[in-house]
Formats: structure tokens, C-alpha cells, sequence
């Protein structure tokens, strides 16, 4: 007797069909083209990891010893922000030579007896003026003295906070601004506001995110079998196609690997460090392989890859579809519809979105 009985076990391609108007099938703007033997080049698929050019990162220095400040207009960008060209990333209040910071210590002390002086004078000359020994002018006076007196104090004062931490009195009026030379993404910050930095040191590192390479670790005996021209196809949804460029030769000796690169022809969704799936393509011609046209793919939210195939008028069932690399705009099939079987190139997302009762 069998463990196990399934009763109305039902395939998953009769779960699968969709059938439409013929007025939806215009407004889907659906597109058939068959599956076919192709001749495709051989490919291995291997794992990489994206990575900034050199010279696609710049960091940014202190030009002069000073004190971190955030912008005016907001805090220092955090790693991961984007920036853009011409931003303002934070400030710099200079420091002083220590010559300053004795000469404005000297002026501090001077302004301090000084407001001494006046404050004593007036009080004398006030209390002479309650019993009218001197006249209104010489009480005015003695008071603007004393004014003036305090006001001079205050501002070196606030000139000695400003020069010692650049955090009090108005440091805008003598910070420098530091801004991003080009459009990208903060990847480091080397220092926080407050923070007293010598001339020189790394302020906060940009990388520029437009153009990105995959680094792909071979095991040197395949080195030779790597195509040195083609196209390389990154996994994805959608894939995105990477051809191989000529990059600082590295390898790794333990690993007994060497690193081919490839540059991505769209970098956006994608950043340093992450780890894709990618195709590349061998030297010499393979045998004919099923494919599917790339607009043709479509994948679940669990990675899936499936296509929609025309069954009938206006019927399309989803089958499902195992793909095993990549080339000239093709997807190469080592599980799917036998050649020939009429599938949706354009519009299949729309039918996805149509089984499952949402948009694409």
C-alpha cells in the first residue's frame, strides 16, 4: 500500500492560462515570436562582485587645519546619500598659526582692562553727576565710553571661541565650504562636527555610481578559454548586458583564480560590493541550444523565470523555464517549450500583472 495518496492532483500548467479580449490583447500591445535552436556561443556562469572603477572615487581633504562644520543648510551627508555636482558636504572654520592665538589672546586682556577702566570711569563720573558736579555731556560720554568698551571685549571674545573651536559667534562668515566635485554617492566619512582636523586629512569620500565593472575571479586554467570580446550578461530583472574591458591585472594565488572585468551597461539598482550571477562567454561556437528572447522572460516574486505561451485564440498559459546563460539578446534554455512554441515577447509583464491581479 502506497504511504502517500494525492487525490486531484492538478499540474502547475493547468493553473496557468489566461485568457483575454481581443480589445485587451490591443491594449497589452502583446507580441509573439517562437522559440528557437540558436547557435550560441559557451558560456560559464560564474559570481562577481561590483566594484568602482579606479578613478571613479575621489576623497576629499582638509586644505588647511580648521574645524568641522555641517553645511548651512543641513547636516553632513551620511554614507549612502547621494550628492550632487556642486553640493556644499560640510565646512571648514581655518585655525589660526599659533602666533594668532597669542596675539589674540594679548587682545582679549587688553579689551578685558580696558572695559574695566571704562566701566570704574563711568561709574565715577555718574555719581558725580547725581550731586551736579559735571555736566550732562561728560556723563554721556562717559557712559558711550563704557559701551564701546564692552562691545570691543565681546567681539574678541567671540573672535577667541570662534578661532580656539569654529563653534560660536557666526563661523559662517570665515568657513570654507566643501563641496562635491561631481555627481555620486557618499561611500565614507572621515570626520564629524566639532572635530578639530590638521591640513590634509580625508574629509569625506564620493564615489561616482554611473559606471560600475563586475570583477569575476576565474580559475586560471579557464583563463584562456574567457572570450576576450562578446557580451557578458549580468542575472537579473531585467538582465543587464556587460562587455569585458582591459583593467590592472590581479589574481589570487591561493585561489588559484585570476579577475577578468566587465563593464555594466546600466549601473543604476546596483552597488559596490554586492554580489551578482554572470554569464560569460567562451572562446569558440556551441552547439544549437533552445532560446527564448529576453522580453519573453518573466520571474515570480520567489527568483522563478517563466514564459507565456500562446495556446489558443486569445489563451496564453505560463511554463515555466530553467535558463542557463545569456547571448545576443537571447536567453539559452536548458529547461522549457520545444522549439518553435509561439511565446509572448512584448507584453508579457502586463500578463503577469493581469494572472495575478496586479500591475507590472
Amino acid at each position: 500500500m502506497a504511504a502517500a495518496k494525492v487525490a486531484n492532483p492538478v499540474t502547475e500548467a493547468s493553473l496557468t492560462t489566461v485568457t483575454l479580449t481581443a480589445e485587451a490583447e490591443q491594449r497589452l500591445g502583446l507580441e509573439i515570436a517562437p522559440i528557437e535552436n540558436r547557435d550560441a556561443p559557451d558560456t560559464r556562469q560564474l559570481s562577481g562582485v561590483v566594484v568602482t572603477p579606479p578613478g571613479r572615487s575621489f576623497s576629499l581633504t582638509a586644505p588647511v587645519a580648521g574645524t568641522v562644520l555641517a553645511p548651512a543648510d543641513g547636516g553632513i551627508p551620511s554614507p549612502g546619500t547621494s550628492v550632487t555636482r556642486n553640493q556644499p558636504l560640510l565646512r571648514l572654520v581655518p585655525l589660526p598659526a599659533a602666533t594668532d592665538l597669542a596675539r589674540g589672546d594679548e587682545d582679549l586682556a587688553l579689551a578685558e582692562v580696558r572695559a574695566r577702566q571704562a566701566e570704574l570711569e563711568a561709574a565715577r563720573i555718574e555719581a558725580l553727576a547725581r550731586d551736579s558736579l559735571v555736566s550732562r555731556r561728560e556723563l554721556e560720554r562717559a557712559q558711550g565710553e563704557r559701551e564701546a568698551a564692552l562691545a570691543v571685549l565681546q567681539a574678541a571674545r567671540a573672535r577667541m571661541e570662534r578661532q580656539r573651536t569654529g563653534a560660536s559667534g557666526d563661523p559662517g562668515l570665515s568657513a570654507l565650504t566643501i563641496a562635491s566635485p561631481d555627481a555620486g554617492v557618499v561611500v565614507d566619512l572621515h570626520a564629524g562636527p566639532g572635530q578639530v582636523v590638521a591640513a590634509g586629512t580625508p574629509l569625506i569620500s564620493v564615489a561616482r555610481m554611473d559606471q560600475l565593472w563586475v570583477q569575476v575571479a576565474v580559475y586560471s586554467g579557464d583563463l584562456a578559454r574567457i572570450a576576450s570580446g562578446g557580451s557578458a550578461v549580468v542575472a537579473g530583472d531585467p538582465p543587464r548586458g556587460a562587455r569585458r574591458i582591459t583593467a590592472p591585472p590581479t589574481a589570487n594565488a591561493l585561489a588559484a583564480s585570476a579577475d577578468v572585468f566587465y563593464q555594466l551597461e546600466r549601473s543604476a539598482g546596483l552597488r559596490p560590493g554586492q554580489r551578482v550571477d554572470i554569464s560569460i562567454p567562451l572562446t569558440g561556437s556551441g552547439a544549437p541550444r533552445l532560446a527564448a528572447p529576453l522580453g519573453a522572460i518573466v520571474y515570480d516574486q520567489h527568483g522563478g523565470s517563466w514564459v507565456y505561451v500562446k495556446t489558443g485564440e486569445h489563451q496564453y498559459a505560463r511554463r515555466r523555464v530553467s535558463i542557463e546563460g545569456f547571448a545576443d539578446g537571447w536567453a539559452i534554455l536548458a529547461q522549457g517549450p520545444t522549439a518553435g512554441t509561439p511565446v509572448v515577447v512584448q507584453g508579457a509583464a502586463e500578463l503577469l500583472g493581469t494572472e495575478f491581479g496586479a500591475g507590472k
